[in-house]
């Protein structure tokens, strides 16, 4: 399951006029399109900041129209508001806390949600509720001058509370008298079982971060000790999918093991920086480079310009784009990789070779291979040549967040491009960008909120021409 796959089990969904009206009519219109796969997946991932760049996306380009009528003023506020509307409607241990859900989502709670999740197959809340606490579930005043006065009274009982409740979740997952038995069967200390919990506690007080016990004991552990303890994998695969600035306030003696730091860059190649002294290991740079091209950046200048390594991250240049790197630029206009590239991410063309920008066949592969992350990349970083073409337009058109960016005058002004762009619905907006004649003719086939829009623009540019027609005809007159 990933990001990707929820946008994609809406994708039918967001062909269809949404007809939410309200927040809450949206939350339950995306709520009911969610298969049992995307719930699972939105149950480890609790947080709207992990979804900000994909699920996100659709909820700001889907209910755009709300802002005008709901009091959102940006598509962001806008989508976390209709996402976090949606949480208790999918999990009813949520009900109830509706006006809290962003403090207890946001870090360190989404961690210790998906480790619970992990652990015992539901949501910490369904457990372990905030009640006990209630700073956390205080509504300080709506007026700005008294809501700073309020947070400067009580915002160090605040971080204080909300450490006590994550020390308390924590305590729950650990279950550390099962796990001391464990440890002390296998030979450990009773003083090497309390530097780890403390460890771990000092980390989720002071770091907002979340570690499982486990992971702690590859300061000590023999390979079949550390065997023994990792009898919940999946928690040690979470810990190391979280972002590197978590991650590097380890301890150095969690990355010095080989086959430790092999298995962490399978699951975060991005890990490989916090390890150097692996960082010439051909196979730690292969499995880490199956995360992106980004990793290139912590490799040894001995595996630069390595071919099989550029084939590897040129497969996996969706997120990160591979002719941006010092480590590979030198294949920038070589055809096969090249294509692998464009393959993972039409967008990798923007860094391409001059050649290759100008290349109508690399074009079309590339126009036919754009994603969600560099948007707006593909189309305006062709040759100027091309950029005239209008067969590659109309695939501009077709990605997945097409725009008229790099569109030259005489495409602006094209029938069959207002015609593409009136052919689905979710493109109409663009109109605004058209040039004055297509406007013009096509104003009583668009929506009313682009009509709107376009006419405006339209009065402002006739009024414009009609003040300098004044300011003319005046100057005249003067002289």
């Amino acid at each position: 399951m990933t990001k990707q796959r929820v946008l994609e089990n809406n994708a039918k969904e967001a062909t269809m006029e949404p007809k939410a009206t309200t927040i809450d009519e949206a939350a339950a219109e995306c709520a009911a399109a969610l298969s049992e796969e995307d719930i699972a997946y939105f149950r480890l991932h609790i947080d709207y900041t992990h979804h900000h760049f994909e699920y996100g996306l659709y909820l700001r380009n889907r209910y755009c129209d709300l802002l005008w009528t709901t009091g959102y003023w940006d598509r962001d506020s806008l989508s976390r508001a209709i996402y976090q509307q949606m949480l208790p409607l999918l999990f009813p241990e949520f009900r109830g806390y509706e006006a809290h859900i962003e403090t207890l989502t946001s870090p360190p709670f989404d961690d210790l949600n998906a480790n619970y999740n992990l652990r015992f197959g539901r949501n910490y809340l369904a457990d372990i509720t905030p009640d006990a606490y209630p700073l956390l579930l205080a509504e300080p005043p709506d007026e700005p001058e008294a809501r700073h006065a309020w947070w400067e009274q009580h915002k160090a009982e605040f971080w204080a509370e909300r450490d006590r409740y994550s020390c308390a979740i924590a305590e729950r997952i650990w279950q550390r008298d099962a796990f001391r038995e464990k440890a002390l069967a296998l030979g450990y200390t009773d003083a090497e079982i309390d530097e780890v919990c403390e460890t771990c506690r000092m980390l989720l007080q002071k770091r907002r971060m979340f570690v499982p016990l486990e992971i702690m004991f590859t300061k000590h552990a023999t390979p079949a000790s550390r065997a023994a303890l990792l009898e919940a994998p999946e928690l040690f695969d979470w810990l190391f999918e979280k972002q590197r600035s978590h991650l590097e306030q380890l301890p150095d003696y969690v990355f010095s093991d080989r086959e430790i730091v092999l298995r962490i860059v399978r699951e975060n190649g991005g890990i490989l920086s916090m390890a150097p002294q692996f960082s010439a290991d051909r196979e730690i740079a292969e499995a880490a480079l199956c995360d992106g091209p980004f990793v290139a950046d912590t490799l040894d200048p001995s595996l630069w310009g390595d071919r099989a390594l550029a084939e590897v991250a040129a497969r996996h240049a969706q997120a990160s784009l591979l002719f941006e790197h010092d480590a590979f630029k030198m294949f920038d206009d070589d055809d096969a990789i090249v294509r692998l590239a464009l393959e993972a991410n039409g967008a990798n063309i923007s860094c391409a070779a001059a050649r290759i920008r100008g290349d109508l066949e690399m074009a079309k592969l590339a126009l036919t291979h754009q994603r969600h992350l560099y948007p707006y990349a593909t189309f305006p970083s062709l040759s100027e040549a091309l950029r005239g073409r209008k067969d590659l337009a109309l695939l501009e058109l077709q990605a997945p967040s097409p725009s008229l960016n790099g569109f030259t005058e005489a495409l602006l002004d094209d029938d069959d491009i207002a015609e593409a762009l009136l052919a689905n619905e979710e493109l109409t907006w663009m109109f605004s960008q058209m040039s004055p004649r297509i406007m013009r003719k096509y104003l009583d086939r668009l929506p009313p909120r682009t009509r709107e829009s376009c006419q405006a623009k339209l009065d402002a540019a006739d009024q414009s021409t009609q003040k300098e027609g004044n300011d003319g005809t005046i100057g005249d007159g003067q002289m």
